[in-house]
């Protein structure tokens, strides 16, 4: 089980990892913004930088939980054998891409039965194809990614907290009617969140040093005034169009979910340290 579950982990970040990359860079090369907007792709496609963009690279984690968990099906088929990543991109290329049953962009059903134009499919299809190319390479060529032992707790916390952080903003932006890519444009409201993810981090550290239920009630309230409190502020202190005490509400949801992991983990080390 330990070993299945190291196996959908690391199917989970190669996917996500390699989607969001492939994603930044083609949608760049070929001018997304307005290929979405070509011909019949327009009612097809949402917007590139809408808020399904934003919430698109979020949405690849349980992808790649998904994918992960058929992947053991055929694991023994593919993994150990020559030249498994050529095998496995041609799983994936030939049945999710090419054969897919839906008329999907790049597949035969989609240049039959849609009416996506040609154009749309030609530049649509490298991103697809490369990100499913280099991820084939990474999770069957054994490349590492490998967190420092120490680290790790820190790295996890603060993934959960720059998700959080994003999806928080996301959801005030829907709730207040507000424009989501406007609100979003603001270069000094990614400061912020560095700033508040360097919060994070550190206060992590002193968790880690001094893990108590009393600690984490402290670390509970600094992770909300960081990640709730200070957008909140700024917000009003720049008059953004999220000014509003709902930003309260919905900035301080991960400190929830950053709660339950370190309680959960501190569990599980202590019944460690004790079984030893």
């Amino acid at each position: 089980m330990k070993k299945n579950l190291r196996f959908v982990e690391k199917i989970t970040i190669a996917h996500t990892v390699t989607y969001f990359v492939c994603g930044l860079i083609f949608a760049t090369l070929f001018d997304y913004e307005n290929l979405f907007r070509l011909g019949n792709a327009q009612y097809y496609m949402r917007d590139a930088y809408g808020v399904s963009g934003m919430i698109g690279p979020v949405a690849q984690i349980i992808r790649g939980a998904i994918l992960g968990a058929v992947l053991l099906l055929i694991r023994d088929s593919i993994w150990g054998k020559p030249l498994p990543w050529l095998r496995l991109w041609g799983v994936l290329a030939g049945i999710g891409i090419i054969c897919t049953s839906a008329a999907a962009p790049v597949s035969i059903e989609g240049l039959v039965y849609s009416k996506l134009p040609l154009e749309f499919h030609l530049k649509t299809s490298p991103e697809i194809l490369t990100q499913t190319l280099s991820f084939s390479v990474w999770v069957t060529e054994s490349i590492p990614l490998k967190l420092p032992a120490k680290y790790k707790t820190h790295f996890i916390v603060t993934a959960i907290a720059a998700v959080g952080f994003s999806l928080g903003g996301v959801l005030l932006a829907l709730a207040l009617h507000a424009d989501v890519m406007k609100s979003a444009s603001d270069p000094f409201a990614f400061v912020v969140m560095a700033f508040a993810l360097a919060i994070v981090w550190v206060q992590t550290t002193w968790y880690q040093r001094h893990p108590s239920k009393r600690n984490l009630c402290i670390c509970c309230v600094v992770f909300y005034l960081a990640l709730a409190g200070l957008p909140t502020v700024y917000n009003y202190l720049t008059d953004s169009l999220l000014a509003s005490p709902l930003s309260l509400i919905f900035s301080g949801l991960p400190v929830i979910g950053i709660g339950i992991y370190l309680a959960v983990s501190s569990r599980i080390s202590h019944y460690s340290t004790r079984e030893r």
